[in-house]
């Protein structure tokens, strides 16, 4: 089972330094930090700014739209499938004239696309639950307590 989210925002995690993106339950409660890497944040934060920004040349992501959208198919989910070793994994469903297409990508370009496509996010139940222990020394049931906890305040806002 998965449940349906939206990016809450995109921030800087005070304790950890680290940039993370912020997922939020759509019809609930539930929040899924996943942390990422600067450049990813970057990323995210110009999708999320709109037409703010026109970059002189395409990201990655842009291409990877054009390319899509020239096949004649469209990003049609993305699933948060699990966390394995501190590391988030992700699935890409694309809708296309020929079959369906299932791709495994890194969550911070999945949701990008998502967000190129205006396609929903999904998280699975397993992701939201599963105990995490950071590399940098906090205990699972810490960061459970944590992350329970988290307020908006706690983090440096970017978007």
């Amino acid at each position: 089972m998965a449940f349906e989210a939206q990016i809450e925002g995109i921030f800087i995690d005070r304790q950890f330094e680290e940039p993370v993106v912020m997922l939020k339950e759509k019809d609930g409660d539930r929040r899924v930090p996943i942390w990422i890497q600067m450049g990813d944040m970057f990323a995210l934060a110009l999708q999320l700014a709109g037409d703010d920004f026109k970059p002189p040349r395409p990201f990655a992501h842009d291409l990877i739209q054009t390319v899509v959208r020239n096949l004649h198919a469209s990003v049609r989910q993305v699933l948060i499938t699990d966390l394995v070793d501190h590391i988030y994994h992700a699935r890409l469903s694309l809708a296309s004239p020929e079959a369906p297409l299932e791709l495994d990508a890194r969550p911070s370009d999945a949701i990008s696309l998502a967000l190129k496509f205006d396609a929903p996010i999904y998280i699975a139940n397993k992701v939201a639950t599963k105990n995490v222990e950071l590399s940098k020394g906090t205990s699972p049931e810490r960061l459970r307590q944590r992350l329970q906890q988290v307020r908006p305040e706690d983090f440096i806002s970017l978007v």
